[in-house]
């Protein structure tokens, strides 16, 4: 098979660019290093991806755009396998964790030079990270609330980069209907404290006793134990959903446990990102009050560029989405590094239950406000394409 024919590189001469998290899967992390290998093909720049998954999601045509990376691929991981590291001639993005740590799996792959991208939660950062990320080329920062944060903690190789949504599964489009009779409230993102699901179950639970028809469309699937089980220590709900012999977990059964009815929860589970928009479109609205977002909140962008009318917590990442005539704010925040006393919670924002149910009817009151939110929200979103956004990150690297 043939390479695609593609420009041979950006002006300032990157040709190549390493990308040493695992790019695909279904997480935040996996949807924008397949995006970013994609979008860096397609302005010139060689991806290089050391870490895939069994299964890539990914279109014929997509596949045949990546063919010559995916080659590659496996001669990475040959290279890994045997010698456990290894230097390379061009930049690697590393994804840095929580707290600017630096991933173990990717300590002995350097590049030349080496570049970090994080979307970090908490602001205490340990002394010996910001002396590790202060040595990196460029910190690529998620949103302005992470961008601040490592400006006051002293890091000058700063470049704010946001991610993006595919406009070509994400944008407004005619509902079929699937929810005809029903005001549908989608909810995403993973079970956790810091999604605030709780918050959620609590306003929507008030909402719909007054509104039969009110249908809560979940997608909280989480693969990660530990941080699903933060979910236990909300104050907003009773416990945390059982797993189902298939692993999934009983978020219908979690809802009921905490006064729901179970006609009013439609469960989407572990779904198919490709598969999102079309069911973004049949919602009414979007409750996603998190307490903290590193990013900007994927599910957030994704359903504002499927024209939804959202309704977003007043916090961290949040922030960068906010804005007039293009979504409804919970602003009453209570400040979680205050009343806390937990180190690293600066910015951190408890949304009350009872103003998150005010925003739901408000919309469920307004088709106008609704249809008026959504135009906006989707305009805006237009302007936030990965495209966009990946070559702003490889402006950002023009000078290393």
């Amino acid at each position: 098979m043939s390479r695609p024919a593609l420009p041979d590189g950006l002006s300032d001469g990157l040709s190549d660019l390493g990308i040493a998290w695992t790019a695909g899967l279904p997480s935040g992390w996996g949807t924008y290093g397949l995006n970013l290998a994609l979008e860096a093909r397609l302005a010139g720049v060689r991806p290089h991806l050391f870490f895939l998954p069994d299964s890539l999601p990914l279109d014929p045509a997509r596949r045949f755009v990546l063919e010559p990376a995916l080659r590659d691929h496996v001669r990475l991981r040959h290279l890994l396998d045997s010698h456990g590291g290894g230097a390379f001639p061009y930049p690697v993005l590393h994804a840095l964790g929580d707290r600017l740590s630096f991933p173990p799996e990717t300590r002995h792959l350097n590049g030349r030079p080496d570049i970090g991208v994080v979307f970090l939660e908490h602001t205490d950062i340990p002394p010996e990270n910001l002396e590790t990320a202060a040595g990196l080329a460029r910190v690529i920062t998620g949103s302005t609330f992470n961008h601040r944060a490592l400006a006051e903690a002293g890091l000058t190789n700063l470049a704010f980069c946001p991610q993006g949504i595919d406009p070509a599964l994400f944008h407004p489009a005619p509902r079929r209907g699937l929810f005809a009779g029903r005001f549908a409230v989608f909810a995403g993102g993973k079970l956790e404290y810091r999604k605030g699901q709780d918050i959620t179950l609590a306003a929507f639970k008030t909402f719909a006793r007054r509104h039969p028809e009110a249908l809560l469309v979940t997608a909280w699937h989480n693969r990660w134990p530990a941080s699903l089980a933060s979910i236990a220590n909300a104050p907003h709900s009773q416990g945390q959903p059982r797993h189902r012999p298939d692993g999934s977990l009983d978020i219908a059964g979690w809802a009921a446990d905490n006064g729901l009815d179970p006609a009013q929860v439609l469960d989407l589970g572990e779904l198919d990102h490709r598969l999102t928009a079309p069911i973004l479109r049949e919602c009414d609205a979007a409750l996603l009050p998190s307490r903290c977002e590193g990013g900007t909140n994927l599910v957030a962008m994704e359903a504002m560029a499927c024209g939804l009318p959202v309704i977003l917590s007043a916090n961290t990442g949040h922030l960068d989405l906010i804005g007039p005539e293009r979504c409804l704010s919970l602003d009453s925040q209570i400040d979680l590094g205050q009343i806390s006393g937990t180190p690293g919670l600066a910015g951190w924002g408890d949304s009350l239950p009872d103003e998150a149910t005010a925003a739901l009817e408000n919309l469920h009151a307004d088709p106008d406000l609704r249809h008026r939110l959504g135009t906006t929200a989707a305009r805006f979103m237009a302007g936030w394409t990965w495209g966009a956004q990946i070559r702003r990150l490889l402006d950002a690297l023009a000078g290393v």
